[in-house]
């Protein structure tokens, strides 16, 4: 089944009242609505995603070893073989709900009538890729009190994970004590340095904001070089690909901060058993006074980092 098929079989699921009991959307239908969230988060679509099929549980890691070649001898057998191992990776997935409210005059007025429903649903499941992107960066279950806590708290991001850095594994260089913590080109040979050379590799990436790879670039127009000139033309070069590793800016990451690494090193799990729920003004006193629809859509979600080792934290940049 192709996208389109995906889409239109959750406009179907959608736009319909007749919904089970349970609310569930079969396999089909949850998938078209993760990936319309997967397809509008820039950090989501890059990382690895794993759909799984149980709330909490293990998936793996393929570790195929080291050092495993050994001599060939002619017309014989030593009984040498090699297996690849499958270390785990523990998941728990965490419930998360996403409400919306339409009216009725918004359907009936509206020149699309009732295909508002799918637009609204696809912009919904924007949104949710959105947040996603938000969450698995900055979510920090020990957030104190404030606008965002109810967010926040839902469960630790990359940030905390790596402040945290439970393993002790996690390659962190304090970027205050370069250049006094403006970004240079010293940053980013210290971050490839610290990484061991067993995760380096051409797979890996620098993650940052807008505003520090706009920095980046400023630091080399100021150069009177070549490089400079690709770097204010936005040639390719160093002002994105720095020691030949691409930026990806995200627009979520904080400005003091860049990670290097390798983006299948950060997991995002779906449970793939999507819930949706329609309550209509037949049926719902407080929507019927105010002539509303009510849709809500439940996901499991989590996020994870694989290997510790594989990643490097550049903190402190002067923000």
């Amino acid at each position: 089944m192709d996208r389109s098929e995906y889409l239109a079989a959750l406009a179907k699921a959608t736009i319909t009242t007749t919904v089970g009991t349970d609310g569930l959307l079969n396999p089909t239908q949850s998938r078209a609505f993760l990936e319309i969230a997967q397809d509008s988060s820039t950090f989501g679509s890059t990382i690895r995603t794993e759909f799984v099929d149980t709330p909490s549980g293990e998936i793996n890691k393929l570790n195929t070893g080291k050092r495993l070649l050994r001599a060939a001898v002619e017309n014989a057998d030593d009984g040498y073989r090699v297996e690849p191992t499958f270390p785990t990776l523990a998941y728990d997935t965490v419930k998360m709900r996403l409400p919306f409210e339409v009216t009725n005059d918004e359907l009936e007025q509206n020149i699309e009538k009732r295909a508002l429903e799918d637009r609204l649903v696809r912009r919904f499941g924007n949104q949710l890729g959105l947040d996603l992107d938000d969450l698995d960066i900055n979510g920090d279950t020990g957030a104190g009190a404030g606008p965002d806590q109810a967010f926040l708290q839902l469960h630790d991001g990359l940030l905390i994970w790596l402040e945290t850095n439970t393993s002790g594994d996690v390659n962190r260089v304090d970027a205050s004590t370069i250049n006094s913590g403006a970004i240079d080109k010293a940053h980013f040979f210290a971050g490839a340095r610290a990484m061991p050379q067993v995760y380096r590799s051409e797979r890996n990436r620098w993650f940052m904001s807008p505003n520090k790879h706009l920095e980046w670039i400023e630091g080399l127009t100021d150069r009177i070089t070549a490089a400079g000139d690709a770097a204010l033309g936005g040639s390719s070069g160093p002002g994105n690909s720095p020691l030949s590793y691409p930026i990806i800016e995200v627009p979520f990451f904080p400005d003091d901060r860049i990670i290097y690494a390798d983006p299948q090193v950060f997991v995002r799990i779906f449970y793939t058993q999507v819930k949706r729920y329609f309550v209509g003004p037949q049926t719902d006193w407080e929507l019927a006074t105010r002539d509303k629809n009510g849709y809500i859509f439940f996901v499991r979600q989590g996020f994870y980092v694989a290997e510790d080792a594989a990643v490097v934290d550049l903190y402190d940049f002067d923000a």
